[in-house]
């Protein structure tokens, strides 16, 4: 008989696990689909036209006015000529709260593309540093390991385009690494030419592989960060 209980007891248990594993695992599916709906729509409503190569006559395709009237945290706009990544970058007043809330402030499991809140200006600072979750259904930053493979980078151009309101720039990829989340790499606010050429150069130097690419210390260099087990894999790239 106590057999018996035992039995139907660890039975029960099993259940009961099995049922929140499932229960957690829809809650994730639901999530990831929740998550990426807000940023299908924005792209839709504005910024439909990423996709077409930038020209003189199609230099800034952001409807940026509108955008930041319906989402003041967005400063600019990503997207990558590899990878299935385009995506609104937010700033905020520290590197948590867009971990898990997208652009509209919203509760969100994917969090948001977001620039340091440490970035004076995507236009004229020398060193920034954008940062994205690398989640599993590779949404967000969860296609950039596709840059550990040097094959994969010498596939393709190795670039992206940054929207902001007040330009359009083409980035190159000059250095892919993997890093702790405390390294030298998420340096900022550099004022001296001298200090920075030496960390471009190390950026360059620690590189998993050789891009090809060279950058120097009068280049404005953007650097997009994603996880990578516990560290961190950091794409560096130069203003073309």
């Amino acid at each position: 008989m106590d057999k018996r209980k035992a039995i139907t007891t660890l039975q029960v248990v099993i259940g009961v696990l099995v049922l929140a594993g499932a229960a957690w695992l829809a809650f994730k599916f639901i999530g990831y689909n929740q998550a990426q709906q807000i940023y299908r729509d924005i792209e839709t409503a504005y910024a439909s036209e990423t996709d077409v190569p930038p020209s003189a006559e199609n230099a800034n395709p952001i409807d940026f006015a509108s955008l930041q009237e319906q989402y003041p945290g967005i400063v600019a706009w990503l997207k990558m000529d590899d990878v299935d990544i385009s995506y609104p970058i937010v700033q905020g007043a520290d590197n948590d709260y867009y971990l898990s809330h997208d652009p509209a402030g919203q509760d969100n499991i994917a969090g948001s593309v977001f620039a340091d809140y440490r970035t004076k200006s995507l236009d004229t600072d020398l060193h920034a540093i954008i940062y994205g979750h690398n989640m599993r259904d590779e949404s967000m930053f969860g296609q950039l390991d596709n840059y550990t493979s040097e094959d994969f980078y010498n596939r393709g151009t190795g670039s992206f385009t940054l929207y902001t309101p007040n330009g359009t720039y083409r980035y190159k990829i000059f250095a892919a690494n993997i890093v702790d989340p405390t390294d030298d790499t998420y340096q900022t606010g550099f004022n001296n030419t001298q200090v920075f050429a030496a960390f471009v150069k190390l950026l360059k130097e620690h590189s998993m592989y050789d891009t090809g690419v060279e950058a120097a210390g009068f280049d404005h260099i953007v650097t997009l960060s994603t996880c990578s087990d516990t560290n961190r894999l950091v794409l560096s790239a130069k203003r073309m």
